[in-house]
């Protein structure tokens, strides 16, 4: 039987995810524990740049300087302000860290309003959200190492942790941040919340900040594979669909992954055969969800994201379990016609 890893699959080939850096992965987290991010007020920005500020370039936006102990500076954009903390800018160096800053900006705004475009008529107002970096480990969240970036919906704002992961999650955890606090419909359960996630940030939105975190090796062999769009970009719907299929053909039977509960599954003959929604893969999560948009359209699947998996056949006229075998035969076929093979498996 082949063996996939799945994510080691569809990142291995992000090669220039240096900007920010992977130096936090080897760091301690610090001795400043706190349960949330500190609220800061937010000044009234400066006419003169301050002498004292660091002579960075962040394009069209500029640095702040902050009232806050903990995050020394501010960056602010039309729909985020960052809260960049003193403490992570030391952990990575300046240059690696503006750097990187300077990079993910130049994408993050296109992506963000691309989101906000594809909820059209579901969304209410839309508030700037803000946007703390924590790569030093102080939050909660962080210190459990099992989130690269966390919306918190209650406060509300997004935090991010690993620095090599703000490209390739900052638009799933904006997609929750819209979902949840600004959209009409209620969600309810893990399957819907990440589900409409993915969606948003895999499937529907170009989101070029997980594009651009993909070197010229790494775009180049993704074409010869086919995971590549007419534009050359890697072509995240391909890759999802394709380690969807990877998981459903068995080829994931007695490995661990990551499921929508949030809690690491183990496969099994059973779950291939009776799965639920709480142990689904993202990567299944995000195909059937588009798959059901593509069949019912948005209002149906929109204003029943609260239903679990019995009331099915009320709401799309077949049971849950019929109409994942039909997505999972449909998504095959899409693999087959179009040639799509994870790379790293083994025959």
């Amino acid at each position: 039987m082949k063996t996939i890893r799945i994510i080691a699959i569809l990142l291995s080939l992000i090669l220039c995810i240096g900007a920010f850096g992977c130096k936090a992965q080897t760091q301690e987290p610090t001795a400043e524990p706190t349960a949330a991010p500190e609220a800061t007020a937010e000044p009234e920005p400066t006419a003169e740049p301050d002498a004292d500020l660091p002579e960075v370039d962040l394009g069209e936006y500029r640095l702040e300087k902050s009232d806050s102990n903990t995050y020394a500076y501010v960056v602010r954009t039309p729909h985020a302000t960052w809260h960049l903390a003193a403490a992570d800018i030391e952990l990575l160096g300046e240059e690696m860290f503006f750097e990187g800053l300077e990079r993910l900006l130049e994408n993050q705004e296109a992506d963000f309003t691309d989101a906000i475009a594809m909820l059209d008529g579901y969304l209410d107002d839309v508030p700037v959200i803000d946007i703390y970096t924590d790569f030093s480990g102080r939050t909660e969240k962080a210190k459990l190492g099992a989130y690269g970036a966390y919306c918190r919906w209650n406060v509300p704002c997004i935090e991010i942790y690993q620095p090599d992961m703000a490209f390739t999650e900052l638009l799933h955890e904006y997609a929750h941040y819209l979902t949840h606090c600004c959209m009409r419909y209620e969600i309810d359960g893990d399957f819907w919340s990440e589900a409409i996630a993915e969606y948003v940030s895999k499937f529907i939105c170009k989101n070029r900040m997980f594009c651009s975190a993909y070197s010229e090796d790494g775009r180049t062999a993704l074409a010869a594979r086919g995971f590549a769009n007419q534009d050359g970009d890697p072509d995240i719907r391909k890759m999802y669909c394709a380690a969807a299929a990877a998981i459903r053909d068995g080829s994931m039977i007695g490995q661990t992954f990551s499921a929508v509960s949030q809690a690491p599954v183990q496969m099994t003959e059973r779950m291939l055969e009776h799965p639920t929604l709480t142990t689904l893969s993202y990567y299944e999560a995000g195909c059937f969800f588009d798959w059901l948009v593509e069949r019912y359209g948005k209002e149906l699947v929109f204003a029943n994201m609260t239903i679990g998996q019995g009331e099915f056949r009320e709401v799309f006229g077949e049971d849950f379990e019929t109409l994942f075998f039909e997505w999972a035969a449909d998504n095959q076929a899409f693999c087959t016609e179009n040639g799509l093979k994870l790379i790293g498996s083994e025959d």
